[in-house]
């Protein structure tokens, strides 16, 4: 499976350089319709070889049997890999990984109707990070890692498509019954979310936050909860207090993931 989805990535890479930056209105578009629809969520949980769901402090998918998709899950009993949003025809349109003790963002995927990938923002480290967008079969990659580490496999954190998806947890994706149903915009003031950068600003437009600041900072993949809304900006909040001021700073609308 690694040789399969490494062999995917690059064919992405060599269709990159023919991709345009005029395909990401309409990518944006799309994933924005994704987001005002009433998707239902559900839970990817791993298995054991006894058929039991596992609950372990870390769960790496190589640990489990197979995985299995559930309506409703209790964090304190169950390890989840990942959480499922689907549409009205129970189709996945929208996945969010995090790494499975529990803590910061892994990856977060929009698929279009036949599974395939159209947008996905996705972390190795807080450091090593990137944006994927696809539009008419065009793809172009944003990424703050070197050639080195996408050759080397900080691309598997992606499954290109919702096939890959369930090859790679060996699970049935069918959508369970009984998922409750969530939008996701407009944002508001409280909600949760994962940073997906790790620049934030000391206000809207203005300079980047340094460590005289006194302020947290942005690392990719936290958890967050927004405090403050002034156009495209929000302004956030660490969930749990860090050593420093636990407010991050300012970060645009689009670097975060809100977590229903």
């Amino acid at each position: 499976m690694r040789t399969i989805l490494l062999t995917l990535l690059l064919s992405v890479v060599a269709i990159s350089a023919f991709a345009q930056t005029n395909t990401y209105p309409e990518c944006t578009s799309q994933v924005e319709a994704i987001n005002k629809m009433p998707l239902r969520i559900a839970y990817l949980v791993p298995v054991d070889s006894l058929g039991k769901y596992m609950y372990l402090e870390f769960a790496a998918p190589s640990m489990c049997d197979y995985s299995d998709v559930v309506a409703d899950i209790d964090y304190r009993q169950v390890t989840s890999f990942a959480t499922l949003y689907y549409d009205e025809n129970g189709r996945v349109r929208k996945t969010i990984k995090w790494y499975s003790d529990g803590g910061d963002l892994n990856n977060v995927v929009y698929y279009d109707e036949q599974g395939n990938i159209l947008y996905a923002v996705y972390a190795s480290t807080s450091e090593k990070y990137g944006k994927l967008y696809s539009c008419n079969s065009q793809i172009h990659i944003n990424h703050s890692f070197s050639e080195l580490d996408f050759r080397e496999g900080f691309h598997i954190w992606i499954n290109m498509t919702t096939e890959n998806l369930a090859n790679v947890y060996k699970s049935d994706l069918k959508m369970p019954e009984n998922c409750k149903s969530v939008t996701f915009l407009p944002i508001k003031i409280g909600d949760r979310a994962f940073l997906c950068t790790n620049r934030a600003y000391i206000s809207p437009n203005g300079r980047l936050i340094n460590k005289d600041d006194n302020m947290a900072g942005a690392y990719f993949g936290g958890r967050v909860v927004i405090d403050d809304i002034k156009g495209d900006w929000c302004k956030v909040r660490y969930t749990l207090i860090t050593e420093s001021d636990e407010t991050v700073g300012y970060v645009r609308v689009e670097d975060l993931e809100i977590i229903k």
